[in-house]
């Protein structure tokens, strides 16, 4: 009597880790993927020096594993081309060196037309090698990268504690690749800075283009950075204020 008691206590703690694992691991299984009732991301990422697959993967893991959020991403700038209306935001964090007519057209108009971007890091450093795309470009995401610093960990500070973004964010230090920034566009608000050997830089802000909401921030370089509790906190702010109907 008393093995079969034993064996049923056995029995039912592997019953019990063999369900925990299951429940882990559903998330992984792309079958479980499915974009019905989620807010639909299109990410759009690649070129050179930026692990730019490797910080999606952390991004995608972070908005579908614990958010409702449902990632597509690509580094084909043909989908600007085509219709975005199965897409509800578009995240930019990829560096193409140029972008056809087309592909670029076709962004510009999502975005006046109401489509909300957010800008990661290397984005404001795409289309250096045509000078009139990168500008007509910056007017979306407000300024054109102009060089960084070593990577290093450094202290941010929140400019403005009350918008929806920063609300519930305070100061906080991160390892990552700050960026300096040229032909800095009008209307936008500053939301994060930091300061490098008594250099001020802008680290997020938030702007309009046409009817698009968009936000941007320089953080984000590597895997490392994507990890930090305080930048995945900042981009799920920033998507939830993205598609938010309401103007603020």
């Amino acid at each position: 009597m008393k093995n079969l008691q034993k064996d049923s206590v056995i029995f039912g703690v592997l019953f019990l880790i063999v369900l925990c694992l299951n429940a882990q691991n559903r998330f992984y299984d792309y079958r479980d993927r499915s974009p019905e009732n989620k807010i639909h991301i299109l990410y759009t990422a690649g070129g050179n020096w930026h692990d730019h697959l490797g910080v999606a993967a952390v991004l995608r893991r972070f908005l579908e594993v614990r958010h409702e959020y449902y990632v597509t991403y690509t580094e084909d700038y043909d989908v600007f081309t085509r219709p975005l209306d199965q897409y509800d935001v578009i995240i930019m964090n990829g560096m193409p060196k140029s972008m056809t007519s087309e592909q670029l057209s076709g962004f510009l108009n999502a975005v006046k037309e109401g489509r909300p971007v957010l800008g990661l890091h290397s984005a404001t450093a795409a289309l250096s090698k045509d000078t009139i795309q990168r500008n007509e470009y910056s007017k979306v995401l407000g300024a054109v990268f102009n060089g960084h610093p070593p990577i290093h960990r450094f202290p941010v500070e929140i400019k403005e504690p009350n918008h929806p973004i920063t609300k519930n964010i305070g100061p906080f230090e991160i390892y990552d690749e700050m960026y300096f920034f040229k032909q800095q566009q009008e209307g936008s608000t500053l939301l994060i800075e930091a300061e490098h050997e008594g250099k001020r830089t802008a680290v997020a802000w938030v702007r309009r283009h046409g009817k698009g909401k968009v936000f941007y921030t320089s953080l984000g370089h590597g895997v490392g950075a994507a990890t930090n509790r305080y930048f995945q906190q900042l981009v799920l702010n920033a998507l939830e204020w993205l598609v938010d109907k309401t103007p603020k």
